[in-house]
Order: C-alpha cells, then sequence, then structure tokens
C-alpha cells in the first residue's frame, strides 16, 4: 500500500500537471471552435444536452445505484435525460421490471438503446486468431474491447444522441460525493470550454504497444491539418517528445501516459466530428489495434484532444467530489456540501490499481 507521503506526492504532481497543461492563456486560432450560437432546451433553458451510460446487465444494480446518486446529487433540479446503451446481445437482458425502476429513479427522463452493430465486436476483415491470441497473452474481452472502441468513434453518431449537443459521459459504477449547485454542462461553456474532465491520470502502456507509434505517424501525415496551438505535450514527454511524434518517429517511450479519465467526460459534439478526429479514429481503426491489442478510449480521447484544442478549451472539474469503481478521488477540501474528507482515502491523483484484464472494467 502506498504511504501517505507517496499519496500526496502524486497528488501534488497531478495538480501540478493539470495547472501546466489547461490553465488557460491566449486565445490563438484553432481549428474546433464553435460557429453558431449555444442551443438552449426551450422548456427547461439549460443546454442542449444529454448524460449517457454503457449499461451491462450483470451491473445492472450498480447502474441504478449510480442513477439515484446521479438524480440526487444534480439532476433531479437540472433534468437532463438520459440515454442507456446496451449491446445488442444483452438488451433481452433489460426486464421490464428494470425499465420500471429507471423510470420511477429518472422520473421517466431515461430511454434505452442499442449500440449501432457496426460498433460492437470484432470488425470485419481482423485476423481473428490474433485477437484470440492477444486476448489470451493479456486478458480484456471481446466486450471490454468493443466497449473501448465504441466510445472512441461511434457514440456521438448513434441516432439516440443525433438531437444533442452536449454529451456527458458516466459510467455505471461511480458516485458524487459531493452536491453539485450549479450545471456542469454550463459552467463549460461559461468558461468557453469544448471538453470538461474531473482527473488526468497515467494509462499503461503494455496493453497498448504500438498505439504511441500509430499516433505519431498519423500526426505527421496530416500535419497541415493540426491546428498551431494544440496541447501535444499533454500525451507527448515535453518538447522533444512532441517534436518526435510530429515527425512520425515517436513511440511508447515517448509518450507521457498521461489521459482525461474519461469515465465522466462532458463534449461539445464538434470535438469528435471534426475532420481530423474523424480521421483520426479511421485510421486507429482500420490498423486493428482494438482488437490485436488494448487499445483504450481514455487514450484515444486524449491524443485525439491533444492535437485537436487549445488549452483554454479544455476545463477542469474539480469540486465534484466525482469516485469511479471505489478508486481513490479528488475530495474538495473545506466544502460542506461535500461528503468526503480529504484523507487517504479520498486522495484523486494517486495511481489507479494496476489493470486487472480478468476484470471486464
Amino acid at each position: 500500500m502506498p504511504s501517505r507521503f507517496h499519496l500526496l506526492l502524486f497528488t501534488g504532481l497531478a495538480f501540478v500537471l493539470i495547472s501546466l497543461f489547461f490553465l488557460p492563456f491566449s486565445r490563438s486560432t484553432g481549428n474546433i471552435d464553435l460557429s453558431s450560437p449555444i442551443s438552449y432546451d426551450k422548456e427547461s433553458h439549460r443546454p442542449n444536452g444529454v448524460i449517457f451510460i454503457l449499461v451491462s446487465p450483470k451491473r445492472i444494480t450498480q447502474a441504478l445505484m449510480a442513477l439515484y446518486n446521479v438524480e440526487d446529487r444534480f439532476n433531479r433540479r437540472l433534468k437532463y435525460p438520459y440515454v442507456l446503451f446496451t449491446a445488442a446481445d444483452e438488451a433481452d437482458a433489460i426486464t421490464a421490471e428494470i425499465r420500471e425502476k429507471v423510470d420511477y429513479i429518472t422520473e421517466k427522463r431515461a430511454t434505452f438503446a442499442i449500440v449501432q452493430p457496426e460498433a460492437w465486436g470484432i470488425p470485419a476483415g481482423l485476423d481473428k486468431s490474433l485477437v484470440d491470441e492477444s486476448i489470451h497473452k493479456i486478458g480484456f474481452t471481446i466486450g471490454y474491447r468493443s466497449m473501448c472502441r465504441f466510445y472512441s468513434g461511434f457514440f456521438w453518431r448513434h441516432p439516440a444522441l443525433a438531437q444533442y449537443e452536449w454529451l456527458w459521459r458516466l459510467d455505471s459504477d461511480i458516485e458524487f460525493h459531493c452536491d453539485i449547485p450549479y450545471d456542469p454542462i454550463e459552467r463549460v461553456i461559461e468558461q468557453k470550454g469544448l471538453y470538461g474532465f474531473v482527473q488526468a491520470s497515467l494509462d499503461a502502456s503494455w496493453v497498448q504497444p504500438t498505439l504511441a507509434s500509430n499516433v505519431s505517424r498519423f500526426l505527421a501525415s496530416h500535419a497541415s491539418s493540426l491546428p498551431p496551438d494544440a496541447n501535444h505535450e499533454f500525451v507527448w514527454k515535453g518538447p522533444e517528445g512532441a517534436a518526435k511524434a510530429l515527425m512520425g518517429s515517436a513511440g511508447s517511450d515517448d509518450w507521457s501516459g498521461m489521459t482525461f479519465y474519461n469515465n465522466f467526460e462532458i463534449s461539445h459534439r464538434s470535438v469528435w466530428e471534426s475532420g481530423v478526429y474523424t480521421k483520426f479514429f479511421e485510421a486507429l481503426d482500420n490498423a486493428g489495434g482494438f482488437f490485436y491489442e488494448r487499445w483504450g478510449d481514455a487514450p484515444v480521447h486524449s491524443y485525439g484532444l491533444a492535437m485537436t484544442l487549445r488549452k483554454d478549451q479544455v476545463v477542469h472539474l474539480g469540486d465534484l467530489g466525482y469516485q469511479h469503481q471505489k478508486w481513490p478521488y479528488e475530495c474538495p477540501i473545506k466544502l460542506e456540501r461535500c461528503a468526503c474528507i480529504n484523507d487517504e482515502a479520498a486522495l484523486s491523483t494517486s495511481p489507479p490499481p494496476p489493470l486487472d484484464p480478468k476484470v471486464n472494467h
């Protein structure tokens, strides 16, 4: 177990990183900006947003508890709708009883949707023997890898989300330890951001050994499309690592390992619909690494955001007391609205437990 000293050290380092990479700076022109005014829901006068969750029937109790928590902490007041995704082969497990419970908890603001067939499972053309070999070697189920691919390149294209401008992802095994008196989407808008996050974490390279080199090659081949003030150094090791990446010669040793902990993320759909990100995902998908390795959606999002957004377009939401899977989290200091204290059990920036390939994370 890490000592209190090490936990505090990791906390300090992570906040330094967050401050270094995401404090606003002068606004030069990037290639993603809102080209039209923010749209608001006509009845509620809140931003046109939605909360979406990928729900596994194996975790339905967790999902129901998470919905209760979200409603209690802020959404009974804000009344954002929900879209609850399930994989096609699990849709029949969402029974009438489950739907009734969800309707009760959410005041009938939730709908269920099935993930697109093309977004789930091993894509045609991949060598299934290599996929089987990878699963045997490093673990992580087909379902888990499908989830990573869905969140990396398909969620915003789903018809169930088409009407919404702001997309707020949550997971089924989460808890907010703080009452939230404001609207987090509004907070991102007020700060002229396009992406909101709660935590930056390190991810492992051993499950995705060729991801960094594939990203680097994409950067080199699309250099003319990249904004001059993108935040490359978040994902690459300093100016030298970023320079290598832009030349197409970087690999895992040049990757910082930093990712947005994206089981909570608020994004404007223009981020994912941008030409750069769309081509970026297509390049990764064609390489097959979501199944030949375990390319996670958190590093894929982080690489994509680092190459398309300015620092000031990314907003840190650090006062929510958000926790995922009982891992350490950030407990806001001296906030009476938070049911936590800032002790060793609630330090967000200690590294998460080692990846367990046998668990469908």
